[in-house]
């Protein structure tokens, strides 16, 4: 009989990690994210200077510049909101002005318009209102050099 030659085993594929949604932190990972959970209900302005997760209500006007603004899924928001990136998976009576994007995702419901250079409506998301499309402030389309 004949002897086959051992070959080096194959390495195992390791599985890819899975994308974590915005509104979830990531394990073991230091977070900048402020959580105001489903009890809190502000009435007045909100204003800060990290990313935020709403579960709770507001009514008044939200701004976080340079963050993101996440409402979640049990969130209820009575506002315009003002910051980076913007996701709705709960509901917002307002206009969302993103200086980079909108998200609606499916199960967000939004009355108001959106403002942003991207503005992304999942399938079965619920919008009502207008989409203004405008890139980043400072930066003009088209625009000759001089």
């Amino acid at each position: 009989m004949w002897n086959k030659p051992q070959s080096d085993p194959e390495p195992q594929s390791q599985p890819e990690p899975q994308a974590t949604p915005p509104s979830r932190p990531i394990a073991g990972t230091p977070s900048r994210q402020a959580v105001l959970g489903p009890s809190i209900s502000i009435k007045g302005n909100v204003s800060g200077e990290e990313d935020v997760l709403i579960e709770g209500q507001i009514d008044g006007e939200i701004s976080f510049q340079q963050h993101t603004v996440t409402v979640g899924a049990k969130g209820r928001v009575k506002a315009d909101i003002h910051c980076k990136t913007v996701f709705v998976e709960g509901q917002v009576n307002g206009n969302l002005y993103g200086d980079e994007k909108v998200v609606v995702r499916q199960s967000g419901r939004v009355e108001g318009n959106a403002v942003a250079p991207r503005v992304v409506l999942e399938e079965g998301a619920n919008f009502r209102g207008n989409i203004d499309m405008q890139p980043r402030s400072g930066k003009q389309v088209g625009a000759a050099k001089s």
